[in-house]
């Protein structure tokens, strides 16, 4: 399943999506991974969480970042929980066009049942049609 984290640029959702990945690490019976374009949270995180700055492997498109989702997944059956801040970010593409990215995602978290965790930077008014239904509250 896909959560979105949402809000207007400086509202939190990083400070929020931080707290919950650190909640589940201590909590989860799985992997929980968090990634980002940045190292600047890799101190906020908690030891337990795999953290992977994606520019380091130079992923720069919506089917770049699948792609390494993907191998993570691949190569390591115990992830649960993935938290993504920022894939619009990552991928260098404006929200309104990411359908396809959303639509994939949503079939690899069915698929090998993870859950994922994702910021926007939208107010919930100005939502893409295919992204209200993974709003979180």
């Amino acid at each position: 399943m896909i959560h979105i984290i949402y809000g207007a640029k400086g509202s939190g959702k990083t400070k929020r999506i931080i707290d919950k990945c650190n909640d589940d690490a201590l909590n989860s019976k799985g992997l929980v991974v968090f990634l980002s374009d940045t190292d600047r949270y890799i101190c906020d995180l908690k030891p337990q969480v795999r953290f992977a700055n994606v520019k380091e492997f130079e992923i720069e498109t919506e089917r770049g970042l699948l792609g390494f989702i993907r191998g993570m997944i691949a190569g390591n059956g115990d992830i649960k929980t993935i938290y993504i801040d920022g894939a619009n970010s990552i991928a260098e593409m404006p929200i309104e066009n990411m359908k396809e990215f959303y639509d994939k995602l949503d079939k690899i978290a069915e698929k090998n049942d993870i859950e994922f965790y994702l910021t926007v930077s939208l107010n919930k008014e100005d939502f893409p049609e295919f992204l209200k239904k993974y709003i979180e509250n």
